[in-house]
């Protein structure tokens, strides 16, 4: 196998594997409550305090519908959310906490408060005060690198790797 310079290595594959520690540092410290993972969709339902739709929890992760019903319907086997009709639109399902997930927050919050300060202790206290900043300032400039996209060099149209064409999950 060929060396490669950090240069050389594709940015999602570095901030994958990054992902995939954490999410594993998550799972170790918070698995005993009866999830594996998508601890913080449980933050942000709390925070919403019952007007969250799976739209915007959609929205809120970047994924799809049906991988937010699949989510959804784990959290809600596993007795930590329920889905309730909206008042103003039937059509609309508003996502609660149930009990058994509100007991649990103040773990969840502190567990990753204290993941996030461990994961930038080997960064320089200036460089890790402006990571998030850093990362939303990424987001943008490739939000930025697709808008300039030729139609043919769309990659948002075609399929995501393992993934089903969009089009043929918003049916």
């Amino acid at each position: 196998m060929p060396k490669l310079t950090p240069a050389e290595i594709p940015l999602w594959l570095q901030l994958n594997k990054v992902s995939k520690k954490y999410m594993d540092a998550l799972a170790a410290k918070l698995g005993h409550i009866g999830v594996r993972r998508h601890f913080f969709l449980l933050v942000a339902i709390g925070e919403a305090k019952g007007t969250a739709t799976q739209q915007e929890l959609a929205d809120l992760l970047d994924t799809d519908k049906v991988t937010m019903v699949n989510i959804l319907d784990s959290l809600s086997e596993a007795g930590f959310i329920r889905r309730t009709a909206s008042k103003e639109d039937r059509r609309k399902h508003l996502i609660v906490l149930t009990p058994k997930a509100d007991r649990h927050l103040p773990k969840i919050r502190k567990v990753i408060a204290d993941l996030n300060r461990k994961a930038l202790a080997g960064l320089p206290e200036s460089l890790a005060a402006h990571f998030p900043s850093a990362l939303a300032a990424m987001k943008a400039e490739l939000e930025k690198v697709i808008q300039a996209a030729e139609p043919s060099e769309s990659a948002s149209d075609a399929p995501r790797p393992g993934r089903r064409p969009r089009s043929a999950v918003s049916a």
